[in-house]
C-alpha cells in the first residue's frame, strides 16, 4: 500500500486534481479524499476511482483531527468563496491553522500548502485582498509551528475560463468573446493550467520529499508557466481554432476582494520580477503546459469549436 495522502478540496479543481492525479499511482499513494458532502457526485466519481472519501468541516478541528491519522502526506488548500468563509472572511485563516494543527498532531511527514503572498505587503497597504490575507497568514503559522512544508505560489488559473465563463463563442458573429473583470488585456498574468500542471508538481514534491526535503522543506515553488495577457489568450484561441476574438473589461467581478486581487494584477502584476517557469520546479523535472495545450485540451472543447492548429 502506498503512502496516505490526505487531500483537501477533493471535489474542487485544486484538491481534485490533485486526489487524480495521485489515484493513478496507487502503488506509491492512496488517496483519502475530504469533503463536506461524501454523496456528492464529485466525491463518489473519486470513490469510484479508489480513493477514500470521508467528511470533514476545515472549521472543525475534530473533523480535521480525524481526517488526518495515519496520513504520511497532506495537500492543503482553502477556498475564499467557500460560504463559510464569504460571511466570515477570518475562517479562511482559522481552516489552515486547524490542518496544520491536525498534521502536526498526526505527525505528517510532507504538507503541501497552495497560498499566496500579501497583498497588503505587495501593494504597501493600497490593496488589500482577504483571498491574500487569509492564505499567507498560514505560512506564517506553519513555520512558526516547524511543520515540514512546501508552499506553492499558484498562478491565475487558466480553468477559470471555463468554469467562470469568461469565454464564449457567439456563433451569430462567428467569434471567441473573452468578457472578464477588472483585468486590462495588456495585463501580464503568471498562468496556471490547474489540472495539469498543480497536480504535477505536487505529486513532484511527494515523490522527491525523503531524498530532497532540505532543499525543498518550507521553499515557495511559483506554479505558473508563464506570464501572458488576456491579448496573448486571444491570440492563442484564434492560433488553435482559427476563430477571431475580442475581450471585453467588465467593470466588477461582484465580490470587492476579487475586484481588489484583480486591479493589484494591473497595478503590480504577480509575483513581481521572479522568473517564470520557476527553475525549482523545472528542478523537479515537471513539465509544464502553455496557453496552446489548454486551448486545444479543454477550453476549445467546451466552446464546441474543432481544433485547426
Amino acid at each position: 500500500m502506498g503512502k496516505l495522502i490526505a487531500v483537501c478540496g477533493a471535489t474542487g479543481n485544486q484538491g481534485g486534481s490533485v486526489a487524480r492525479l495521485l489515484l493513478q499511482y496507487p502503488n506509491e499513494y492512496t488517496v483519502r479524499a475530504l469533503t463536506r458532502d461524501p454523496q456528492s457526485r464529485g466525491a463518489q466519481e473519486l470513490a469510484n476511482l479508489g480513493a477514500e472519501v470521508v467528511k470533514a468541516d476545515l472549521t472543525i478541528p475534530s473533523d480535521v483531527n480525524e481526517a488526518l491519522k495515519g496520513c504520511w502526506g497532506v495537500f492543503g488548500v482553502t477556498n475564499f468563496y467557500d460560504p463559510k468563509i464569504k460571511d466570515d472572511p477570518g475562517s479562511e485563516e482559522r481552516q489552515g491553522k486547524n490542518l496544520v494543527d491536525a498534521a502536526l498532531s498526526a505527525g505528517v511527514r510532507c504538507f503541501v500548502w497552495s497560498t499566496l503572498p500579501s497583498s497588503k505587503r505587495i501593494s504597501g497597504g493600497r490593496l488589500v485582498s482577504r483571498i491574500y490575507e487569509g492564505k499567507y497568514q498560514v505560512d506564517d503559522y506553519i513555520r512558526e509551528k516547524n511543520l515540514p512544508a512546501c508552499f506553492l505560489y499558484t498562478g491565475n488559473f487558466y480553468e477559470n475560463m471555463v468554469y467562470r465563463a469568461h469565454m464564449q463563442y457567439d456563433a451569430e458573429r462567428d467569434l471567441v468573446e473573452f468578457r472578464q473583470p477588472i483585468v486590462k488585456a495588456t495585463t501580464k498574468l503568471a498562468m496556471l493550467y490547474v489540472e495539469k500542471d498543480l497536480s504535477a508538481v505536487t505529486k513532484a514534491v511527494f515523490d522527491q520529499w525523503e531524498a530532497k526535503q532540505g532543499e525543498l522543506n518550507h521553499q515557495y515553488l511559483y506554479v505558473s508557466n508563464a506570464r501572458i495577457t488576456p491579448q496573448d489568450i486571444l491570440a492563442s484561441v484564434k492560433r488553435v481554432t482559427g476563430k477571431e476574438c475580442i475581450y471585453t473589461v467588465l467593470p466588477t467581478t461582484g465580490v470587492p476582494d476579487r475586484d481588489v486581487m484583480f486591479q493589484l494584477y494591473n497595478e503590480m502584476g504577480m509575483y513581481g520580477a521572479k522568473e517564470i517557469p520557476d527553475e525549482n520546479i523545472l528542478k523537479l523535472g515537471v513539465k509544464l503546459h502553455s496557453i496552446d495545450d489548454f486551448v486545444r485540451a479543454r477550453l476549445a472543447p467546451h466552446l464546441g469549436l474543432p481544433v485547426v492548429a
